[in-house]
């Protein structure tokens, strides 16, 4: 019925093992290598992808650090160049409140000056205008 022949069995044992032993080295060993050498790539990257992560953190606080820096010096700049034209304007304005005084003063000479002018004036046309009401009186 069933005949085993030794000799193949003895055959079939060694090709077995001979395709074992092909297949690791040709498929398996290589296949494995491949297999650490990605999960080497992927740890290295991984570790690469933090140290970024840090360096981005890093980077953003400098950022935000110049940001600060660049808000308070705008501010220190627009607090200094409030009180210069603050400054500019007061000295201008006290200049031509002098001015303006300045004038009044002579304005108000000579308006003083008119004055006594006109009081002289009507003073010795005073017996003139004297008659001249005492005139219309009597008319009416």
């Amino acid at each position: 019925m069933l005949d085993i022949s030794g000799v193949l069995v003895t055959f079939m044992i060694v090709l077995f093992l001979s395709m074992i032993y092909l297949l690791n080295t040709m498929m398996y060993k290589p296949l494995m290598d491949f297999m650490q050498k990605r999960d080497k790539s992927i740890a290295d990257d991984l570790s690469s992808v933090e140290s970024n992560d840090s360096e981005i953190e890093d980077l953003e606080s400098k950022a935000m650090a110049n940001i600060s820096e660049a808000k308070q010096e705008a501010a220190e700049i627009k607090s200094s160049m409030i009180s210069k034209i603050k400054d500019e304007l007061a000295k201008e304005f006290n200049a031509k409140k002098e001015a303006l005084e300045a004038e009044m003063g002579d304005f108000m000479k000579s308006l003083e000056e008119k004055k006594e002018v006109l009081t002289k004036e009507l003073n010795s046309n005073l017996a003139q205008y004297k008659s001249a009401v005492e005139a219309k009186i009597k008319n009416i």
